[in-house]
């Protein structure tokens, strides 16, 4: 018994439960060795400009809440970049004894990382590398400060295990606050870095001077380390308007004609903001304090200048130009109804309802709608705008080669009218500056497209008449309804026209399908106005009155023969006699031609021949050849059907052999059943195909009976390619980059696919688009004018157009990059000196000079670094810099510490 106690082994159970914190520490420490941190870092030249981008990603867990470790690395953005020095290469340069520095500590004393930087952690922290953890969501947002002690904790342990010298921060971020916990160490010296943000603060705390004080005290130094002068770095934000004329759109017959995309009434980005920055100065050399400041913006040492905008929308011209009214605007007008609704209280109610319907070929000069006036006998709608300018107008749209003279007087009037006494003749001087350059015009391009939108082409009345409207809308922003009158009298003369059988809209070869839906019922009232004038030719004019019972001919009918009575409807011998009947020549019969169909027309007939049986469907696919079977046996009695395959199907018929071909042949076959079944019918007394008059009239009364939103619909497509279009024409009178080229493709196209499909969503792309290039040449404008009137209050020397130019690109491209540029991408700076001529330009158009002390001493926000020098935490400690970034805006201050300490008791076991 004793000997087998002897050998008995008693195993115990490991029971030892792995904490949050430690399966936190475990992943922490795994993921720096992945980085292999460990070991001196480098030292960055400071020659070589850096932008610091997250390099790598992971997520680790303390208990339910998940963490996100963010790698921030420095990338080189500067051409000169030779590649960041290397611990390797520093120690070729010295001997033996040279030990790389602290990388952390070297980056917190240098003096060259002010403003310029515009990186998160290297203003906050004066850091160019480091680890980030920052809460992966909501859940995980640090808000007890034991639990942000005890992560940090843990960390600094890691990083001295680990020896890493990368400095790590705890990132605490909620909806109020934004702080962050830090440490860094080499194992000899650390560095801590903490947050304060305050909601809060007293006014005598938000001067330099005061700021000082809490700095120092905030390292417990004594006053006799006062000696040891702290060297700081301010930049003030003052963000002032821009004050400028009031823009007057000149209307020209020039602007009438080209899609009316111009300056808009006022500078999109109305605001100037001036970041005054003083670099690296010492302690005593200026003074800020409660009542007096020595900071004057015009003599700092360089100026940080940014464009910004005030207004809820940046868009301007560009929204009424598509339609995409303010809720505001759609109040003032109701676009879901028809225009004659909108305008009713202009017309005579007894006359509206039949306004259309009176309009024939004898009464269509006759016809006046609403009360004149002064001018009783001049035809035309009576609304917002005179009946001569929207005839004027009108003329334009059916004939842009028809004499302008009157559209130009009526637009002089407009001027006039507008102008009243508030414009000097200064004043129009400018303006016509401001509108020449978006006038530039190329003939050469006038028709030519840079992708295949389906919508109207530049040639026709439809491409005109949409850039009519949207000059309505545009140009007479104070008269909503002058864009539902201009409809109306386009659909008056359009009637006028069709009555008179004269120019309607421009058609080659049928419908063009590769147009827009509107274009197309215009070529179909052209077409039919085609179908009325050759029955008028064809028949005599003395039975004119009865023309519309008879139909067309084909297209090659000859104008000038003149039809026998009584002749059965034949047109002109064939040659040969008919095999029927051997001793009657073969007449060419007159023939209907096919009904021209719209896009629309052939979904319905599509939709239609799906609903029939077969039957029904094959006789109505065939009923073009029924026709002409029809009119072949009236024009010769007694032919067979070897006969009507002679002419109207030759490749059917053997003139050789007098045979018919084989598919001809087989039994029962449909051409054979529909002309045992066709009765000799000449055409004037057969039922229309193309019913021309019935068709013109459903199109009449669909625009006649259309809402704003549908007028404004139609024209859609071919406004927003002649908006992007006209944008492009403008953007290619000066240099741009290939990366703008291609995207200039790149959108074309896309608005092609939308004017296709109609899509929703690549429409508003484009929309954004063109909204941004609008934005971009009114700011180019716009400032050209407000340097121009700066020049003026300037005493010389005044600046260059080169550098004017050059200001104006760089506060374009920043206003540009805000608003819709990647936010991964570093943003444009503008940088200035205050007493350069472009300076005080800028000066005087913001009227900086002008700003009080009081003012200076309240900015918009006032940014200030403190880099001291000084022995932490005893005087007999060697000499650590130390740093302070303050951020004084006015809902809220935030101070930024990196405070540095040579004593390094927590890594004593491993040294």
């Amino acid at each position: 018994m004793a000997e087998m106690e002897e050998n008995t082994v008693f195993e115990i159970n490991d029971f030892t439960i792995v904490t949050d914190m430690e399966h936190f520490g475990a992943a922490f420490e795994g993921i720096l060795q992945k980085y292999e941190f460990s070991g001196r870092r480098p030292c960055l030249p400071d020659d070589v400009k850096y932008r610091m981008t997250v390099a790598d990603t992971n997520l680790i867990s303390i208990g339910n809440s998940k963490l996100r470790v963010e790698l921030l690395q420095p990338i080189p953005i500067s051409p000169e970049n030779s590649g960041p020095a290397t611990s390797e290469t520093n120690t070729e340069e010295h001997d033996d004894a040279y030990v790389p520095p602290f990388a952390v500590a070297e980056e917190v004393a240098n003096v060259k990382h002010g403003f310029e930087c515009t990186d998160s952690f290297l203003l906050k922290f004066g850091v160019r590398e480091c680890i980030v953890i920052v809460p992966n969501d909501s859940s995980a947002t640090f808000t007890d400060e034991n639990h942000v002690n005890a992560v940090m904790g843990n960390i600094r342990a890691i990083l001295h295990a680990s020896r890493c010298e990368v400095p790590v921060f705890c990132y605490i971020k909620d909806q109020s606050l934004d702080m962050i916990a830090g440490y860094a160490s080499d194992g000899n010296s650390t560095y801590k870095f903490s947050t304060v943000a305050l909601r809060n603060i007293n006014d005598r705390h938000c001067t330099m001077s005061a700021l000082l004080f809490l700095f120092k005290e905030n390292l417990g130094a004594s006053t006799s380390a006062f000696h040891d002068e702290v060297r700081m770095s301010c930049r003030f934000t003052h963000v002032v308007p821009l004050k400028q004329n009031e823009y007057f759109r000149n209307h020209t017959v020039d602007s009438f004609g080209v899609l009316a995309t111009g300056p808009s009434s006022s500078l999109p980005f109305d605001t100037l903001e001036v970041a005054a920055t003083w670099r690296f100065f010492r302690e005593n050399s200026l003074t800020e304090n409660y009542a007096h400041s020595d900071f004057d913006i015009n003599y700092s040492t360089y100026w940080t200048v940014k464009m910004k905008s005030t207004k809820t929308s940046l868009l301007g011209v560009f929204d009424e130009i598509l339609s995409v009214y303010k809720e505001e605007t759609r109040k003032a007008i109701r676009t879901d109804l028809n225009c004659a609704a909108i305008l009713q209280k202009y017309y005579t109610p007894k006359d509206l309802p039949n306004a259309f319907q009176k309009l024939t070929v004898n009464s269509a000069s006759e016809v006046k709608i609403g009360k004149h006036g002064e001018q009783p006998d001049v035809e035309g709608t009576n609304g917002p705008m005179s009946p001569a300018l929207m005839r004027a107008w009108v003329d334009f749209i059916f004939d842009p080669s028809s004499d302008t003279e009157l559209l130009s007087h009526e637009l002089n009037l407009l001027n006039a009218s507008s102008l009243g006494h508030q414009f000097s003749e200064e004043d129009l001087v400018d303006n016509v500056k401001l509108d020449t350059l978006f006038n530039y015009k190329y003939p050469h391009r006038s028709n030519t497209f840079h992708a295949p939108y389906k919508c109207a082409k530049k040639t026709t009345v439809t491409w005109r008449l949409a850039i009519a409207l949207a000059n309505a809308r545009v140009f007479m922003t104070d008269q909503p309804r002058a864009e539902p009158q201009l409809w109306i009298e386009f659909l008056l003369k359009l009637r006028e026209k069709y009555e008179k059988m004269e120019f309607v809209e421009n058609v080659n070869n049928g419908i063009d399908h590769m147009q827009c839906g509107f274009s197309q019922k215009m070529q179909m009232l052209q077409m039919c106005v085609d179908a009325r004038l050759k029955r008028h030719r064809m028949f005599d004019p003395n039975t004119s009155n009865r023309s519309d019972e008879f139909f067309d001919a084909s297209e090659t009918f000859n104008a000038e023969t003149v039809m026998e009575p009584n002749n059965e409807g034949r047109y002109k011998l064939a040659g040969g006699n008919l095999i029927g009947n051997p001793d009657m020549p073969m007449y060419v019969p007159v023939t209907q031609d096919a009904c021209p169909l719209t896009d629309e027309m052939i979904d319905a007939r599509n939709e239609h021949l799906f609903s029939l049986n077969e039957e029904e469907r094959v006789n109505l696919q065939m009923e073009l050849v029924i026709s002409d079977m029809q009119s072949f046996k009236a024009a010769n009695p007694g032919a067979v059907f070897a006969d009507f395959l002679r002419w109207h199907s030759p490749k059917d018929y053997d003139e050789k052999t007098n045979t018919i071909s084989e598919r001809m042949l087989i039994p029962n076959n449909v051409w054979v059943r529909s002309w045992e079944a066709a009765e000799p019918v000449p055409v004037a007394n057969q039922a229309r195909i193309f019913n021309d008059t019935k068709i013109a009239e459903e199109i009449f009364e669909l625009f006649n009976s259309a809402t704003l939103d549908q007028v404004r619909d139609w024209m859609k497509p071919t406004t927003f390619a002649a908006t992007l279009e006209r944008l492009i024409e403008i953007e290619s009178s000066y240099e741009i980059s290939e990366e703008k080229k291609n995207q200039r493709v790149s959108n074309a196209k896309t608005l092609a696919a939308a004017t296709l499909n109609n899509s929703t969503k690549e429409y508003n792309k484009i929309a954004e688009y063109c909204s941004q290039m609008e934005m971009i040449h009114n700011m180019k404008v716009h400032l050209i004018h407000l340097f121009q009137n700066a020049k003026q209050k300037m005493h010389p020397p005044h600046p260059s157009e080169t550098e004017i130019q050059n200001a104006i690109k760089q506060l374009i491209d920043i206003a540009e990059h805000n608003v819709w540029g990647c936010s991964g991408e570093t943003e444009p700076v503008f940088t200035v000196k205050p007493q350069d001529p472009i300076g005080r330009a800028l000066a005087a158009m913001g009227k900086l000079d002008e700003l009080t002390e009081k003012q200076l001493l309240n900015g918009h926000r006032k940014e200030y670094i403190f880099i001291w020098n000084f022995k932490r935490p005893s005087t007999t400690t060697l000499p650590m810099s130390h740093r302070m970034y303050a951020d004084l805006r006015r809902d809220k201050h935030s101070l930024y510490f990196s405070a540095g300490n040579d004593c390094n008791f927590s890594n004593a076991s491993y040294l």
